[in-house]
C-alpha cells in the first residue's frame, strides 16, 4: 500500500497556500545563498522557479447580485483591452456608499 502525504485531505485551498508559502520562501533563500556566496540545492532552485499559485480570497465569488453583475461586465476582456465601466454607473449600480 502506498504511503500516505501529509496533504491528504488537505483542501485544494490550503494545499495552494502552503504551495504558495514554499514557493516564496524558496525565492528568499536563494536570494539570500547568492547574497551569502553559498550554494543553493537544485530542488529549492526548482522550486523558486515554479510559477506562483493564484490566491484565491474568500469574498471574491461572483454571485447574481446586480453589483456583481456590473463586476463581470468589468471583467470581460476582449481583444487584450478589459471593457471600461463609466464612473456614473459605478455608483448607480452601488451607491455613493459602496
Amino acid at each position: 500500500m502506498a504511503n500516505k502525504s501529509k496533504y491528504t485531505g488537505w483542501s485544494k485551498d490550503q494545499f495552494m497556500a502552503t504551495l504558495r508559502r514554499e514557493i516564496l520562501a524558496a525565492r528568499l533563500k536563494v536570494t539570500l545563498d547568492e547574497q551569502l556566496h553559498r550554494e543553493t540545492s537544485l530542488t529549492v532552485k526548482r522550486l523558486a522557479n515554479m510559477k506562483l499559485p493564484r490566491m484565491r480570497t474568500p469574498g471574491c465569488r461572483i454571485g447574481s447580485d446586480p453589483a456583481d453583475a456590473l463586476v463581470r461586465r468589468a471583467l470581460d476582456v476582449r481583444a487584450g483591452r478589459p471593457k471600461t465601466v463609466p464612473a456614473a454607473e459605478v455608483l448607480r449600480e452601488l451607491g455613493p456608499e459602496g
